[in-house]
């Protein structure tokens, strides 16, 4: 079962009342020719009508990049490029709040293993807000989650043991805080960004536990004893590669591996701990390896494999919150984008999301999918009278396979 971290290394479709099941269409807003970036890996970032995301390579340096481009689509606009002493190659998303965008970079700074840095959304060079030394952690592979004034995240490395660590910085910049590090024993190699609830902090590690297929633990926001609030077997998933998304009392996530078929699950974990619960498993044809984390919309999650599907190129999906078999959305071909390692992005109706190869230059793209209507309301065809014979003639239309509307 042992898997390169390269290879281990998130759509979705509203479903409340009745729902279509069939693929939906992909469209293209991005594809990306080095010019203007190459190879995203992360989540796109919403505000208003603009997206904004990064790309791991490309850039005056080829060291990565920050863009934003409008929702509609069109070229993207490159606000910051990276030079290895502001950071270089950002694997992760963005954290916006006011005008100034945040992130991480996987290599460069001063020690050359990463940095925390902000950018504003018109726009510039990066300010590197801290940087990391191996001893205070090394190799940030995920985004930032804010709390009032502070950022916390992960690295994939460093610390006491090597194996990781969860840190906090101010905003503003300065000494980085090492919350915990972690010693296999207790989790390895954390890779996905963390969910803040209250004052507590829920993350996965890819690697560590009693059988080194990864854990789910939760801390404290001032550090401390980190809890193991579940770990993996194989048989119930292996190698979490994302972060967790919390409803009620419920932590829901996918692992890369591990399942029936060793090809990946989606699972869940109350936050008071216990054996992860497999609501679905991956076989190749409805995708495969998923990397990315999970997004919930009335009962449904919705998430991307980056394999699997028709061409084997990976997918976007959705299943009942309660667990089942995933449905596949749309399948990734090469020209419409290949290997999504990133989770989506909701507004609306409508799903956005990258691809970290496809596209005319086969080097990634930005894409968007159109979910169908959400049919949940007694006003099936959308006349604000609810409830007429009309309506009711809609419905039926639904259950036959249409759309809500007359």
């Amino acid at each position: 079962m042992s898997k390169s971290i390269g290879s281990i290394v998130c759509g979705f479709v509203v479903a409340a009342g009745v729902s279509s099941a069939a693929a939906q269409t992909l469209t293209t807003l991005v594809s990306f020719n080095f010019a203007n970036g190459a190879n995203p890996l992360a989540s796109v970032t919403l505000s208003g009508d603009t997206l904004y995301g990064t790309t791991e390579n490309s850039g005056a340096a080829n060291l990565g990049t920050v863009f934003s481009v409008p929702v509609t689509g069109g070229p993207p606009t490159t606000l910051a490029t990276f030079n290895g002493t502001n950071g270089s190659n950002p694997r992760a998303g963005l954290t916006l709040s006011g005008n100034t965008l945040y992130g991480t970079a996987r290599f460069g700074g001063a020690s050359n293993v990463g940095t925390v840095f902000s950018v504003p959304v018109t726009g510039g060079p990066p300010t590197t807000l801290a940087t990391f030394n191996g001893a205070n952690g090394a190799n940030p592979a995920a985004g930032l989650t804010l709390s009032g004034n502070t950022l916390y995240g992960t690295t994939y490395f460093g610390g006491a043991g090597t194996a990781g660590t969860v840190f906090s910085v101010p905003v503003t910049g300065g000494t980085l805080t090492t919350l915990v590090t972690f010693n296999v024993a207790n989790g390895a190699n954390p890779a996905a960004g963390l969910t803040l609830s209250g004052n507590t902090l829920y993350g996965t590690t890819v690697f560590g536990g009693a059988s080194n297929f990864g854990t789910v633990f939760s801390i404290p926001v001032t550090g401390g004893t980190l809890t193991t609030l579940a770990t993996f077997d194989g048989a119930n998933g292996a190698y979490p590669p994302a972060g967790l998304i919390l409803s009620g009392n419920t932590l829901y996530g996918t692992t890369a591996g591990g399942g029936a078929g060793d090809l990946g699950t989606v699972f869940s974990v109350p936050v008071t701990g216990g054996t992860p619960t497999t609501l679905a498993t991956f076989n190749g044809a409805n995708g495969a390896q998923p990397q990315a984390g999970l997004i919930l919309s009335d009962d449904t999650l919705y998430g991307t494999t980056v394999q699997g599907g028709a061409s084997s190129l990976g997918t976007v999906f959705s299943i009942p919150v309660t667990g089942g078999t995933p449905t596949t959305l749309a399948p990734f071909n090469g020209t419409n984008g290949a290997n999504p390692y990133a989770g989506l992005t909701l507004s609306g109706n409508t799903l956005y999301g990258t691809t970290f190869q496809g596209g005319s230059s086969g080097i990634g793209t930005v894409f968007a999918l159109v979910l169908p209507l959400q049919c949940g309301s007694p006003d099936f065809d959308g006349d604000g009278d609810g409830g007429t014979d009309a309506d009711i003639e809609a419905f039926f239309r639904v259950i036959a396979g249409g759309s809500c509307g007359p």
